[in-house]
């Protein structure tokens, strides 16, 4: 199987081909003519090729070039086509590609799949996936609204909505404005400021009911949240009432 990042130097001219996975041309230096399709269009540094599985490609390399390719980009699903095969590359993009050459030779999976998972974010990946995403992240919010006295981590939920713990912290960031730890946080305590103002329970008893793991955890991220205690917040509370 082809290495995720390689570094390339296309030749002459290929035969038409397609691949079983999907892959990205980035040139670092030089030019190459790149035709996907019958689609056919220069690129050179700060230009991006997106070539979707199965999708007949060649290349005309009439100057010395070196390019960046990406195999089989982890959120790309590969039965999808990207809407465009040619894009632009935007700066923060561009200042990125020196950073990912570098990994071509890394052992460390996990720094190159959390390098790659950020690329995603910045190069146009087909909508149809992006719903997909966020039904996947609509899951994990339903699962913390539900079960939030449960002692979630990153690992735990993002095997229960089958994306990898890198990708699921970017994707929820995205549409939630929030880490997944955040969330958890801001919902239990918006619960138990719910039994603040509704129970005479101990703060040790809505601690435990709400998932955190005890009286004075409780206080500390409550206190430092909304910058009152929960015995102030309760006292406040039941005198406006």
């Amino acid at each position: 199987m082809r290495s995720q990042i390689e570094i390339r130097s296309y030749k002459d001219t290929a035969h038409d081909h397609s691949h079983q996975h999907t892959q990205i041309v980035l040139p670092l230096s030089g030019q190459l003519i790149l035709d996907v399709e019958n689609h056919q269009q220069p690129v050179a540094f700060g230009q991006a090729c997106l070539i979707s599985t199965q999708q007949a490609h060649t290349h005309l390399a009439e100057v010395e070039n070196t390019c960046l390719v990406i195999n089989n980009l982890p959120l790309w699903n590969s039965q999808l086509e990207a809407s465009a095969s040619f894009v632009e590359l935007n700066a923060q993009a561009r200042s990125y590609l020196p950073f990912l050459s570098s990994l071509s030779t890394e052992s460390d999976t996990l720094k190159t799949h959390q390098a790659l998972t950020l690329l995603e974010q910045l190069l146009p990946i087909p909508q149809e996936h992006i719903t997909q995403a966020d039904a996947r992240v609509n899951k994990a919010k339903y699962i913390l609204d539900h079960d939030f006295h449960s002692p979630w981590d990153l690992t735990s939920l993002a095997l229960e909505v089958h994306l990898s713990s890198s990708q699921l912290a970017i994707l929820f960031k995205r549409y939630m404005g929030a880490t997944p730890k955040q969330y958890l946080l801001q919902r239990r305590l918006s619960e138990a400021k719910v039994w603040l103002a509704s129970s005479n329970q101990s703060l040790d008893l809505i601690a435990e009911k709400v998932g955190l793991s005890s009286a004075s955890t409780f206080v500390r991220v409550f206190n430092q949240r909304y910058q009152i205690t929960p015995g102030q917040y309760r006292s406040q509370t039941r005198s406006k009432s």
